[in-house]
This record gives structure tokens, sequence and C-alpha cells, in this order.
């Protein structure tokens, strides 16, 4: 997923919550829809692979797993770095594994 892809993602994230509607005072049963006059679509496959960016998480990972590999010197330096890639590549795949699951997952080129 590159950066663009991120906005987009974000974006269809965004678009999916609207269909909850925002609940106000639902003690005395008054409320209202945060959708009132608005008409959301689906991005179509072209409109999803033209958000397709150039930078993603897994980009972040693969870099800092690089720079780690340049800090011998530095053990205590090169397990921070380590441990904040992994943590890139795992929420990137969780991301990844989510958006799949929603059908709005698009492919890196």
């Amino acid at each position: 997923m590159k950066l663009k892809q991120v906005f987009g993602s974000i974006a269809a994230a965004a678009m999916l919550s609207l269909f909850v509607p925002a609940i106000a005072a639902p003690q005395n049963h008054q409320a209202f829809s945060a959708l009132q006059g608005i008409d959301a679509q689906a991005l179509s496959v072209e409109e999803m692979q033209a958000i397709t960016g150039e930078l993603n998480a897994l980009d972040i990972a693969a870099a800092l797993t690089a720079k780690a590999a340049e800090l011998g010197a530095f053990p205590r330096l090169q397990a921070a770095v380590l441990k904040l890639a992994a943590f890139y590549t795992t929420n990137a795949d969780a991301i990844n594994a989510a958006f799949m699951k929603l059908g709005v997952y698009t492919a890196p080129k």
C-alpha cells in the first residue's frame, strides 16, 4: 500500500464510518442521523487504483530495517529501530487484512 493508497484507505474508512448514524442522547430516545442529505457511493475499481500512492507502511518498515543494519555499533538503538519496523509491518498487515475483508483493498503496483 503506497501513500496515496493510505490516504485512499483513510478516505474509504471515513466513508464507511458515515454509514453509522450518529446518535445523541440515547436515554430519552431522541436521535439524529449524520447522513441526512448525503448521497454517498462506493468508489469504482478505476477510482480506487487512481488513489494508489508511492509510499506505504511496509516501505517505511523496510527502510527502518535497512537503517537498523547500519546501527551495529549501537545495539540498543538498533533493537529499538527493529521494534519500530516490526510495529509498522504488523499494523500494515492488519490494515491490509481489514481492507481485504471489506473489499476495498487495492494491491500495490
